[in-house]
C-alpha cells in the first residue's frame, strides 16, 4: 500500500499552499467545546484468504472503506499567557461486503495451515472497522507578522478494531478479530491567519506510538479458536486543514485531515502453518463540519 504515502503528500502539500495571509485570528474565548461530524476513508491493509478454483484469491477485501466520524473537542486558554490546554476525542466506523460468484475454494485454517476444500458456493467476507481516541495536549501560540505561530506536545491514544467474518453462501466458515491499541505521544506545530478572508488554521504533527495488536480466530464450519499478540512500534504523520465561515447564520468550520501510518496489522495465512501478523503502512482521510457548542 505505498501509494498511501503518495495520497498523504499531495494532501499535505495541499494544506501548505492554502496559507497566505499573515492577520493571526486566535480567539480571545477562555473555553471553547466544539463538536463535529463527517466523512472518514479509511485506506488500510488489505485482506485475503485462500483461493478458486481459478486460481483467483477466494475472499478478499482491499479494506479502502469509506464511513462516518464524530469528534467532539474542547479548548481551555489560560488569557494573558500564550498557553492552551487541548482535549479531542473522536469516534469513526466504515463496513464493506465483497462477494465472488459461484466457485469452489481452497482454504488454509488460520489454526494449523492445513486446507479446507469446498464446492458451489459464493465466497463473501464482511469487514468492519471502529477506530477511535483521545488527544490531550498543550499549546503555546505566538503572534507574529505572519499570523499566529503554534506549537506543542499531546498524549495520545488510538485504536483500530476490526472484525472479519467469511461466509460461502449460506454457511458460515469463521471469524477473525484484530484488535490495535496504539499509545504514545504527538509533536506538533501549527499557524493561523486568513484565507480567502476566512479564519483558517493549518497544523502538522509527528507521532511515535507503541502499538499491541490482539489476534483472534473464532471457527464456525471449520472448527477452533485461536489467539496471539503481536507489537510493534508506530510511526504517524498528520495534516489538517480549517477554515470557518457561515452557515445559515451559524458560524461554523470545515475541517480536512489526514494521517500516515507507518505501520498496521495484516494477517497473513499460510499454507501449511498458522496465521501470522506482518505490517504494512495505511492513510486515513476525514472531512468535518463543526458547530461550537
Amino acid at each position: 500500500m505505498r501509494q498511501a504515502v503518495l495520497i498523504f503528500a499531495c494532501f499535505s502539500g495541499l494544506c501548505a499552499g492554502s496559507l497566505v495571509s499573515g492577520q493571526s485570528t486566535i480567539s480571545d474565548k477562555p473555553l471553547e467545546l466544539s463538536t463535529s461530524s463527517g466523512i472518514w476513508a479509511a485506506l488500510l491493509p488489505g485482506y485475503e484468504l485462500g483461493v478458486d478454483a481459478n486460481g483467483a484469491t477466494a475472499f478478499r477485501d482491499n479494506l479502502d472503506d469509506v464511513g462516518t466520524i464524530s469528534q467532539l473537542k474542547l479548548v481551555r486558554r489560560f488569557l494573558g499567557t500564550r498557553t492552551s490546554f487541548e482535549l479531542k476525542g473522536f469516534y469513526a466506523n466504515a463496513e464493506s461486503l465483497t462477494r465472488s460468484g459461484l466457485v469452489g475454494i481452497d482454504i488454509p485454517s488460520p489454526i494449523t495451515g492445513a486446507n479446507s476444500g469446498f464446492s458451489l458456493g459464493r465466497p463473501s467476507v464482511r469487514s468492519e472497522v471502529d477506530h477511535y481516541g483521545v488527544d490531550i495536549a498543550l499549546r503555546d501560540t505566538w503572534r507574529t507578522s505572519i499570523g499566529g505561530l503554534s506549537a506543542g506536545g499531546a498524549f495520545s491514544y488510538m485504536a483500530f478494531d476490526q472484525d472479519f467474518d467469511l461466509d460461502y453462501g449460506p454457511t458460515q466458515l469463521f471469524r477473525e478479530t484484530l484488535e490495535s491499541d496504539l499509545r504514545g505521544g504527538k509533536a506538533f506545530v501549527g499557524w493561523d491567519g486568513c484565507w480567502r478572508g476566512r479564519q483558517t488554521n493549518i497544523d502538522f504533527a509527528v507521532g511515535a506510538f507503541d502499538m499491541n495488536v490482539d489476534y483472534g480466530f473464532d471457527g464456525q464450519t471449520i472448527p477452533g479458536s485461536l489467539s496471539t499478540e503481536f507489537q510493534d512500534t508506530v510511526y504517524t504523520f498528520e495534516s489538517s486543514f480549517t477554515t470557518r465561515t457561515t452557515l445559515f447564520g451559524y458560524q461554523v468550520a470545515w475541517t480536512l485531515g489526514a494521517t500516515y501510518f507507518s505501520d498496521l496489522p495484516l494477517i497473513e495465512h499460510n499454507v501449511g502453518s498458522p496465521a501470522t501478523i506482518n505490517t504494512d503502512d495505511a492513510v486515513t482521510i476525514s472531512g468535518l463540519l463543526e458547530f461550537s457548542i
